[in-house]
């Protein structure tokens, strides 16, 4: 299982590869979430212990959150959430 803190630089190093621009990563804000139904990807509908990172991409009038989905146990990004949509279905 990994710590909360290498799920956080998991993500970092996920969102800059794809080249996302945001403005903070919620560092201290990190949630654990067990035996989730994963809604989305390749091991949809499979039960995974996760964790949850938030970072927030700049918007008009206010911040806006973006929810990265990660892998507890291998550490692998599995998702990420937005407002609107699956942020890998825009990206392929």
């Amino acid at each position: 299982m990994i710590t909360k803190e290498q799920a956080v630089q998991n993500v970092e190093q996920y969102i800059n590869k794809k080249n996302r621009t945001y403005v903070y990563i919620e560092r201290e804000r990190v949630q654990m979430k067990e035996k989730i139904e994963v809604p989305y990807g390749k091991y949809e509908d499979q039960k995974k212990d996760v964790y949850v990172v938030n970072y927030d991409i700049e918007g008009y009038y206010e911040n806006i959150p973006n929810f990265v989905y990660v892998d507890a146990e291998s550490g692998e990004v599995l998702f990420t959430m937005t407002e609107h949509g699956y942020a890998e279905d825009w990206e392929k």
